[in-house]
């Protein structure tokens, strides 16, 4: 059995338009700043921590960046409700590596409260062992996460699934095959890099099954 690692953004969720409306009503706040593009909100998935918001909001300072991303959680909240922000099959691909006995968990460059809002609000949690994301193992990139896995489930077969470079340079770190999703965020750049890459969620339980 594997151990599987999913990014979240462009590889199980698109969070482009509520993550965009929330970024807006934040700004609220802050008129002066100009509010972001859902193309500008979508090509900065993948980016950790700061320099998402960087890229996103690249007229911001600092200091208005931890103002934003500490009002974006309860604008994010109201956004998401009531959404499903899943790719089509994902929830059944889950379901499906989780009953044939797979340990499935998380690697995003992601905080614990949107790794917490997406895993509650798509009902996905139940198929995770232990997720965790750059804020939870106070990582500073994408392979820090996957070291924090290593130890807490030693010597396996790793498999990283993600959509973008960021992803495929972590598992390069480590040593481990990455898929990459066709249907994501990343570019046929990106895609080279990988050992694989799924046009859908089915496409995943074909290649860990073989």
């Amino acid at each position: 059995m594997a151990v599987i690692l999913f990014d979240i953004d462009g590889t199980l969720v698109d969070t482009t338009g509520p993550m965009t409306q929330a970024i807006h009503e934040a700004l609220e706040q802050l008129p002066h700043l100009p509010k972001p593009s859902e193309d500008a909100v979508r090509s900065g998935y993948g980016l950790a921590g700061n320099a998402f918001w960087e890229h996103v909001i690249p007229e911001a300072t600092i200091e208005e960046i931890r103002q934003i991303r500490k009002l974006r959680h309860e604008t994010l909240e109201r956004a998401m409700e009531g959404q499903l922000v899943l790719f089509d099959g994902i929830y059944e691909m889950l379901e499906a590596l989780h009953k044939k006995g797979h340990t499935l968990t998380t690697a995003s460059n992601c905080g614990v409260h949107y790794l917490n809002l997406i895993l509650d609000s798509q009902n996905i949690r139940q198929f995770m062992t232990a997720p965790e994301c750059l804020e939870s193992v106070s990582g500073e990139k994408k392979a820090d996460i996957l070291t924090a896995h290593r130890l807490r489930h030693g010597e396996n077969d790793y498999v990283m699934v993600g959509d973008r470079k960021s992803d495929v340079e972590a598992a390069r770190a480590h040593d481990f095959p990455v898929v990459l999703t066709g249907f994501g965020f990343g570019n046929e750049d990106e895609w080279a890099l990988a050992d694989h890459v799924i046009a859908t969620p089915n496409d995943l339980i074909t290649y860990i099954e073989s």
